[in-house]
């Protein structure tokens, strides 16, 4: 029987979700919740993957459960915000110039089909329109959820539409989440 294909993510994200997480803890905290981890993700935060090498998802699974526990004493709204500025943080100077001059549809829409594109072996992410100032997005099949991981998506999403010049966005979770691999969350810009 031959082992399933393990989920990995780009690298990028991963120094984005360190960076955020160094900037909100301060070096102390930082430090503790690091000193919790396994040396394989301990590795990754001493010298960070290239922005385009795979790394296992697993280091994720690690890392903001740990955050969310021994950094953020279980408060998920502040792993809303890792999430949100870790997104930002990923976006360049000149792509953030860019989105403002998109509108939240096309950002979500993009963002959805770039799912595949810094993740593999992880689900999928699908957007769907709702009316003027909305949507809906479905994640599908997600293989690795862990403790914080929904939250942190929403705060992927918020900052996504944020970016467009909406800064009183929401973002709710409407059905799944949890430990399932399956979300929806509707969005509202209105």
């Amino acid at each position: 029987m031959t082992e399933p294909t393990r989920a990995e993510a780009k690298g990028a994200g991963f120094r984005s979700v360190t960076a955020v997480l160094r900037e909100m803890l301060g070096p102390d905290a930082f430090a503790m919740v690091a000193a919790r981890l396994s040396p394989a993700t301990m590795a990754l935060i001493k010298v960070p993957p290239l922005p385009v090498q795979w790394i296992a998802c697993q280091c994720y699974a690690e890392l903001i459960p740990t955050a969310l526990q021994h950094g953020f004493a279980g408060d998920e709204a502040r792993l809303v915000e890792m999430g949100r500025r870790a997104f930002l943080h990923d976006l360049k100077t000149l792509y953030r110039l860019f989105i403002k001059l998109m509108s939240p549809h096309w950002v979500i829409a993009r963002a959805s089909s770039l799912w595949l594109t810094y993740n593999r072996n992880n689900g999928a992410l699908r957007a769907r329109p709702l009316g003027d100032l909305g949507c809906e997005v479905a994640y599908e099949k997600v293989r690795m959820v862990y403790p914080g991981f929904w939250s942190y998506q929403r705060g992927c999403l918020l900052a996504a539409v944020q970016a467009t010049g909406f800064p009183k966005a929401t973002v709710v979770l409407t059905r799944g989440g949890g430990d399932s691999g399956d979300a929806l969350f509707q969005v509202d810009w209105s």
